[in-house]
């Protein structure tokens, strides 16, 4: 069997065997948050190849002392993978087990087909337009209904889990090739799981550009900040603009805002994170959460409908009590919403991103693609969405750029995926 630990992998090396079922590597997707090795792999059985799954794999230590990290890491696996039985919804990607190796443990999970909306929004800086409302909407509620279902879960007991995901951002929201809508992560979810080992700091746990003021602050959180980070990912993917990168103010004018007793909790933040392996810019994201206001989320939700900005305006309050109280309300409002627009489906939503694609076709050689998501094709030009937000995309710091890493228009005949990330936001699945 091969170590998944050493490199270089050939395409088709047997990783592991289980019973008569064996995993074939396919692609590397290098480390994850964890430290962990992300691989992509394919299903043999005897009936033939099957499917390509997501192994989450760490090598078994060789010699009698563990390496610092490696019972933290191996029990933050096992944890999900217990966490995710109580998580079997159709729109959250599946974790299929843990295996034992010799020489190390992976996690297997479901590979989701399609592409996210980090690739999406780049597709749309790419073609100069925005989605249509319908669809950040479609979107909105979907996403919505997968977080109710986690935030409700209970144990078998009967007990609420309190399970929160920390990590909602365009990255793990992927549309598939049927126009389906799939969270793809709750690997660093917040929960009561019997068990559990506490996390050992209260910091974001995920992407920080989009973690709720709350999770940056080291408070405790919610499914409240959840709702909160679902709020900044519509809101930048319906109009390219974020709330915690203020293209309007000058850093001195951020700072201006603060008042004596807010500029302390940005300090202790800031101090507290440090050393915890957040990016650059994580100081800079803890005083934009601290300083913006209302008029910040009317000005990024220009363009937009009065539904729609109020909905925004409600998801992105500072205080979380001044949200919308479950996933739930969330999502029915959205609905709402969705109805009193022209009839719009998964197919409607697919139709338009297949658009998105012909559209931009040109630029898309363009776009640095990561190697975990694809399968939708590329048709023939087609007329526009009658709805779509003819939104320029903002110029400012930070903004995401289109990488460039070209490709022979004959290497692959669909559109593998996403698009350029921000430095430091590398997110396998």
């Amino acid at each position: 069997m091969a170590h998944p630990s050493n490199p270089p992998l050939s395409s088709g090396v047997v990783l592991f065997t289980q019973g008569d079922t064996s995993y074939e590597f396919f692609r590397d997707l290098g480390a994850g948050r964890l430290g962990e090795r992300v691989l992509l792999a394919f299903v043999r059985t005897p009936q033939g190849l099957g499917d390509c799954v997501v192994l989450k794999c760490i090598p078994r230590p060789q010699g009698e002392e563990l390496p610092e990290g490696f019972p933290l890491t191996r029990t933050r696996l096992e944890e999900e993978v217990r966490l995710a039985r109580h998580l079997q919804h159709p729109r959250i990607a599946r974790v299929h087990g843990l295996v034992e190796m010799p020489h190390g443990l992976c996690v297997v999970m479901e590979n989701l087909e399609g592409l996210s909306l980090n690739t999406l929004l780049s597709v749309a800086q790419a073609r100069g337009r925005y989605f249509s409302e319908s669809f950040v909407l479609y979107v909105g509620a979907e996403v919505a209904a997968a977080l109710d279902y986690a935030h409700t879960r209970t144990d078998e007991a009967g007990t609420p889990l309190g399970i929160v995901n920390r990590d909602v951002n365009p990255g793990r929201i992927r549309l598939g090739p049927r126009g389906e809508v799939r969270m793809t992560d709750f690997g660093v979810a917040l929960s009561r799981l019997t068990g559990r080992v506490a996390t050992s700091f209260p910091r974001p746990q995920g992407e920080v550009l989009y973690a709720a003021p709350e999770a940056l602050m080291g408070d405790a959180v919610d499914a409240r900040a959840d709702l909160f980070s679902l709020g900044l990912t519509l809101l930048e993917f319906a109009t390219g603009r974020h709330l915690y990168d203020p293209s309007h103010l000058l850093a001195e004018a951020v700072k201006a805002r603060l008042s004596r007793e807010e500029r302390e909790k940005v300090l202790v933040a800031s101090v507290a994170s440090l050393g915890l392996k957040l990016p650059p810019f994580a100081e800079d994201i803890i005083r934009c959460a601290m300083s913006y206001r209302p008029v910040d989320v009317e000005r990024a939700a220009e363009g937009l409908s009065v539904p729609l900005r109020d909905i925004l305006h409600t998801l992105l309050r500072p205080e979380p009590s001044e949200r919308f109280a479950t996933a739930s309300e969330l999502e029915g409002l959205l609905r709402s919403r969705l109805a009193q627009l022209p009839p719009y489906s998964g197919e409607n939503a697919l139709r338009e991103v297949q658009q998105a694609l012909a559209e931009s076709e040109n630029q898309l050689w363009d776009l640095e693609v990561p190697d975990d998501e694809g399968g939708i094709a590329v048709p023939m030009l087609d007329t526009p969405h009658p709805d779509e937000i003819p939104t320029t995309p903002a110029s400012r710091s930070g903004s995401r750029k289109l990488a460039l890493k070209k490709r022979h228009p004959d290497d692959v005949t669909t559109v593998p995926g996403p698009g350029a990330r921000r430095t430091g936001s590398r997110q396998p699945a």
